[in-house]
């Protein structure tokens, strides 16, 4: 099959088809093969384009959780090791705050300066405009002691929380780093046990780019910008409609331009627009999906996965995900394409949560088939599944069980539990089946240890 035989007549996939085709697309189709290296992180970040960045741990951190689904248990410090010292991925506002790759790093100041001129928060814009003097204070305090945490910057004693709700507290300091941050005259640095490390923007592309660091007089244009995450998000999705187009990065709509013959777009009409032109371009083939109301549009990359889906290439990975994965951070997407709903009960009342706190979805062979809601205990090095929960129709058989209870435990090994405990499921089938298959499991092999940690040169090479 190939780019030109679909201009004609648009492909016809069956929605199992589709799906494949995203999870090709997003590194979840077939289970990893042996322990991921920095190499290995870094291909995936830059085939994703964006990792959420997320404190909840309950479990672990999503951007942590969101590599291990791909990678199966990897030394977590390697992540840190991107960031600092190899500045290969830098932190800034995409999808959500996020982890990105510093090859986007032109691109990435486009949208820093457009933030400058006109989509900085209202609040945070107010705020910097009463206060120049803490913004202007901050900055210096990093420019002469050197990279910083909020935690170095001293409180006014002061200083109290406007509400339950405020995110920065009573620390000025700490707003004014995430302006400067979201500004990008600082970029982070490294993290410190989970905490931002700032410095100067410069000193810290200077130890990324070395002599070639991209200057703001030669960045490219808003439109070269917007084509470019429309490419990357066809990449990173594999298959996409004009509907799914601009949730992938949420970099703003729109970038300046006109549109064709000077009429101006709309957000949809921008996206069907985009996605034709790279069907003219031969770089995505119109298909139609059963179960889709849009048109939709496949990545020719990934045309050689949809044929070994056709010669029976079926799904063979278990995994979990967070819920602010890639592959199902679009809530309307992973109905549309997985008829699933996302859970995310973390800020609804206990009484009122019907899935539990951080339930992560269970993909199974090309399916979200249910979720389940753990717990890491670090104090017991436990990993409990305090429920289990199975979608309509799907029954807890012997395939289920063995790929569920092989992503506990290579979760528990990532997390270094050295015990898995499933309290309850609906059905009750499917708790008796996992605990049942995962003491056996543990009798032949115990939990298997953490991944070994590998070697983290101090240098960037």
């Amino acid at each position: 099959m190939t780019a030109g035989e679909s201009e004609t007549e648009p492909l016809r996939l069956s929605i199992e088809e589709a799906r494949i085709v995203a999870l090709a697309a997003q590194g979840l189709l077939h289970p990893p093969a042996g322990d991921a290296t920095l190499d290995d992180l870094h291909a995936m970040i830059e085939r994703l384009g964006v990792l959420q960045v997320d404190t909840i741990s309950v479990v672990e951190r999503t951007q942590y959780l969101v590599l291990w689904s791909r990678l199966g248990a990897y030394d977590a410090a390697l992540l840190d090791a991107l960031l600092h010292p190899h500045r290969r991925v830098f932190e800034y506002w995409s999808h959500a705050a996020s982890i990105v790759p510093m090859s986007d790093y032109p691109y990435y100041r486009h949208e820093m300066l457009r933030r400058g001129e006109d989509r900085m928060w209202l609040g945070l814009k107010r705020w910097m405009r009463e206060r120049p003097e803490v913004v202007r204070e901050t900055l210096e305090a990093i420019r002469t002691r050197g990279p910083l945490a909020s935690a170095e910057f001293e409180r006014d004693p002061a200083g109290v929380r406007a509400n339950p709700w405020d995110w920065y507290g009573p620390k000025e300091s700490r707003r004014a780093l995430d302006v400067l941050w979201t500004l990008g005259d600082l970029m982070v640095h490294s993290r410190r046990a989970g905490q931002k490390v700032y410095d100067l923007r410069e000193r810290v592309l200077a130890e990324a780019f070395a002599e070639g660091i991209p200057t703001d007089d030669a960045l490219p244009t808003g439109e070269e910008t917007q084509r470019h995450f429309v490419r990357r998000t066809v990449r990173a999705l594999g298959i996409i409609t004009p509907g799914w187009l601009w949730d992938y990065f949420r970099l703003g709509w729109p970038y300046g331009a006109a549109g064709h013959n000077g009429a101006r777009t709309t957000k949809r009409s921008g996206a069907v627009a985009a996605l034709h032109e790279l069907a003219r371009e031969g770089l995505v083939v119109p298909v139609t999906v059963e179960g889709l109301r849009e048109p939709a549009f496949v990545d020719v990359e990934r045309l050689p996965d949809l044929d070994r889906a056709r010669a029976s290439g079926k799904p063979t990975y278990t995994t979990l995900l967070t819920p602010f994965d890639s592959l199902i951070w679009d809530r309307k997407r992973a109905r549309e394409l997985f008829d699933y709903t996302v859970a995310f009960e973390a800020y609804i009342v206990p009484e009122k949560r019907r899935y539990g706190y951080y339930s992560l979805a269970i993909l199974h062979q090309g399916r979200l088939v249910g979720r389940l809601d753990p717990k890491m205990d670090r104090q017991t090095r436990q990993l409990l599944v305090r429920a289990a929960f199975l979608e309509p129709g799907v029954a807890p058989d012997d395939a289920l069980v063995d790929g569920l209870g092989g992503a506990l435990r290579e979760l528990a090994r990532f997390l270094g539990a050295r015990t898995i405990t499933v309290e309850r499921s609906e059905p009750k089938a499917l708790a008796k089946g996992l605990t049942k298959q995962l003491k056996q499991q543990a009798a032949a092999t115990r939990v298997p240890s953490r991944p070994r940690r590998l070697p983290v040169p101090a240098e960037a090479p």
